[in-house]
């Protein structure tokens, strides 16, 4: 099984001869005892016996010669050696069944042509489809008449900045350069044709950089519809990228290329922080009171039918044993706390995370709508297997490997080295991120003194610059209600109609649709919005602060900058807040103003969108179901909320796939009649 290992390296420097063949292949050995220990014969006349033949082979390869200079350099180490040398020797039937349970029945060097070729092509197939998905969205959410243009972020910006500060530090996007309609259209355009380039496997390198580079462009302008943890881990995984795929003008399935050590174990150490964090937040972090769904195994009494879009799969998952569910929340567990680690550990081990991981993926693909994140997740996955895990028929599909010219060597150093500085920054930045994932949000933990050095608050502030070296933690705290904001509109105040999206619950007898890869922001970011009204809902002052500030960005033009305490207060109130004392007015005007801010980094976009719906934008209207019917503009519209749930067995057999119950606190009504434009 050694002798399969050593061979197995690129450059065959040693000729490996069973002793049995030695006399007839080289009669001019020496006589010595074979059968005891390998010896090793150099064409300078030395030879060297056990462990010291092991180093000396390895001394043959770049980064591997230490072992070779510890023997020689140190007699405590030489001894150690002989002794494990002979412990292995002696007992070969253990070992041998040891390296079979961590390798495999082969214990050749694992080499990742196949798996990091397959990569390549599907993290470009992951690419085409955020870019397309949000290609066809991007007009109603942030282009010049969607929701929240992105211009009017950048101006916002531009304003900001003028401390000092470059914009491009705080939006790092080619859109200032390009703006308007084009700039995004020539983003999206630059960033599927990348994707296209990636998967034919043309210059691999530049097609993933350009691509990050577009999407990243984006991301910054476009929140808060790009501000979920699947737009980061792909930016991340495209960045990272850069140091595992080939650095080659044409990549062919003939003749693959190895990919970089480097940057597989970048790909490997995200994929480990992913799964772990995930794993580590969801018993760090508790609910309201204290609660921790996660910990007391009823997280999945909820889960299926709170989660943002859930599937028609959905209903049917949520309606299983409750021992089904306990078992999936160990499954789950055990893959997000355990399996990481085996990330690290040879071939099988890593073969069982492979497999865990996927399984859990696919699961949460069938039980939920999740877009292009658990596809992403699983093609990390594809580089834990190895070559020698493959199949053969598969791997004849790939043909033989690639040499790299001697041209390329230079920048194959090049990105060795910037890879390893890159390691080092992704492994300080993870640790900080899982020193704060352990602290969770329990009682006291904000308390605890916990101060980052100097250079790693450097690096995370530059890692938040790039959105490339990033925190993740799904469902840190699940939720055990289900908010939803009904819009309605009518044309005569009696006959209400409400707004019907295309995957978001509204109709009580409409089923959920599956609707994977694609990700639907505005119905997502609808979920949110929900939860933020019933986080207010207990203080009667930060609901009417709430629905005036939805009244005032509906009925107005005014962006964020162009807001007036006065347009808040009605004439009564604005005269009891002038005869106020002053250290009372002051203070009202703090609170005001604290809950202005926490509107305008929530709900500004939920304002805008309401506006939009009034205004009869069309845009905006594109991003509904059912919008071939709304030709005039509503002259009354309505807000509502409910709290929904799955609908019971019995319920569904009516053709009900929910049940409701309204809140009555919470309904806004509007009327635009005789109002402006």
């Amino acid at each position: 099984m050694c002798a399969e290992r050593f061979s197995s390296y690129k450059q065959q420097k040693v000729d490996l001869v069973p002793y049995q063949e030695l006399p007839s292949k080289y009669p001019q050995a020496p006589e010595k005892d074979y059968a005891a220990a390998v010896v090793l014969f150099t064409p300078a006349g030395n030879s060297y016996r056990a462990a010291a033949a092991v180093y000396r082979f390895y001394a043959e390869y770049p980064w591997r010669g230490w072992a070779f200079w510890a023997y020689q350099k140190f007699r405590w180490f030489s001894a150690l050696s002989e002794w494990g040398y002979r412990l292995v020797a002696n007992h070969r039937r253990i070992f041998r069944w040891l390296v079979t349970l961590f390798w495999g029945k082969s214990f050749a060097l694992s080499s990742y042509r196949a798996s990091g070729w397959v990569f390549g092509r599907m993290l470009g197939v992951t690419t085409l489809i955020a870019f397309l998905s949000l290609w066809v969205q991007s007009a109603g959410l942030i282009g010049p008449e969607g929701i929240v243009p992105f211009q009017e972020n950048l101006d916002q910006v531009r304003d900001s900045s003028a401390n000092g500060t470059s914009p491009w530090l705080l939006r790092p996007t080619l859109l200032w350069l390009i703006s308007g309609t084009g700039g995004l259209s020539f983003l999206f355009t630059i960033g599927t044709l990348a994707a296209l380039l990636l998967i034919i496997g043309f210059v691999p390198h530049f097609a993933v950089m350009t691509g990050w580079v577009c999407y990243l462009s984006v991301v910054v302008v476009a929140q808060p519809f790009l501000n979920f943890q699947w737009d980061l881990l792909l930016l991340e995984t495209m960045f990272l990228s850069v140091f595992f795929l080939p650095w080659l003008i044409r990549e062919k399935a003939s003749a693959v290329s190895e990919p970089n050590s480097i940057g597989r174990w970048l790909l490997w150490l995200l994929l480990f922080k992913l799964m772990f964090e995930s794993g580590v937040v969801k018993f760090t972090y508790f609910g309201a009171g204290g609660s921790n769904t996660w910990s007391d195994f009823t997280a999945l009494d909820y889960h299926y039918w709170t989660q943002p879009i859930p599937s028609w799969f959905s209903w049917y998952f949520h309606w299983l044993p409750s021992w089904f569910h306990k078992m999936s929340l160990a499954i789950t567990y055990v893959v997000e706390l355990i399996l990481p680690f085996f990330i690290l550990l040879p071939r099988r081990f890593r073969n069982i995370a492979c497999l865990g991981i996927v399984f859990l993926q696919l699961m949460i693909i069938i039980t939920g709508n999740y877009g292009f994140f658990n596809l992403l997740a699983i093609i990390l996955c594809l580089t834990l297997l190895d070559d020698q895990t493959i199949p053969d028929h598969f791997k004849r599909i790939m043909g033989g490997s690639s040499k790299d010219r001697p041209k390329f060597v230079w920048l194959m150093r090049w990105k060795s080295v910037l890879g390893t500085l890159v390691l080092v920054i992704f492994i300080i930045t993870g640790g900080y991120y899982l020193s704060l994932d352990f602290r969770g949000n329990r009682p006291g933990a904000a308390e605890q003194r916990f101060s980052p050095s100097p250079v790693t608050k450097t690096l995370v502030r530059t890692a938040q610059f790039s959105r490339s070296m990033n925190s993740y933690g799904l469902f840190r705290v699940m939720t055990t209600t289900r908010p939803e904001i009904i819009i309605s509109y009518s044309t005569d105040g009696k006959m209400w109609t409400p707004y019907q999206f295309n995957y978001k619950p509204v109709d009580l007898q409409v089923p959920s649709s599956f609707f994977f890869p694609h990700m639907p922001r505005l119905d997502w970011q609808m979920w949110f919005e929900a939860l933020y009204i019933e986080r207010i809902m207990d203080t009667p002052f930060s609901l009417l602060l709430y629905k005036r500030f939805l009244e005032v960005i509906i009925t107005g033009k005014m962006k964020k900058g162009e807001l007036r305490i006065e347009q808040f207060f009605t004439p009564s109130e604005l005269q009891d807040l002038n005869t106020m004392d002053g250290e009372k007015q002051e203070q009202v005007i703090r609170n005001f103003q604290v809950h202005i801010n926490s509107y305008l980094d929530h709900s500004y976009w939920f304002a805008k969108f309401l506006r939009a719906l009034r205004q009869g934008n069309s845009n905006v209207l594109g991003l509904l179901a059912d919008n071939s019917n709304l030709v005039e503009k509503p002259k009354n519209m309505r807000i509502t909320f409910y709290y929904y749930n799955f609908s019971s067995p019995e319920e569904q057999k009516d053709g009900y796939w929910w049940s409701r119950k309204p809140l009555e606190q919470f309904s806004l009504d509007l009327s635009f009649a005789g109002k402006g434009e």
